[in-house]
């Protein structure tokens, strides 16, 4: 089987992948903003004040690298091919 993907698993992988980022953002969030106020929370506020950022700060990167990429793909860039035959019937005339 060779890793050619076609464009339909492409786009379910990086749909996958999104919701991952989103669900994992979300979850950042709640840490952040919900566990790290607890009275005394499980390794305490400041490890889950860093890990909240740090859940958020990630996936969010991972979510704009995904978008940009499913939605934003390279131009291709148009390569003006010159053999040296047509090069050596220019040069002759």
């Amino acid at each position: 089987m060779s890793s050619y993907k076609t464009r339909k698993e492409k786009r379910n992988l990086n749909l996958k992948i999104m919701a991952l980022c989103l669900f994992f953002f979300g979850l950042g969030y709640y840490i952040l903003n919900y566990i790290s106020r607890m009275e005394k929370p499980f390794l305490g506020n400041t490890f889950h004040i860093l890990f909240g950022c740090i859940l958020m700060a990630i996936s969010g990167l991972i979510l704009a690298i995904t978008v940009k990429k499913q939605f934003f793909p390279k131009k291709r860039k148009r390569t003006n091919h010159v053999f040296l035959e047509d090069q050596h019937k220019k040069s002759e005339s």
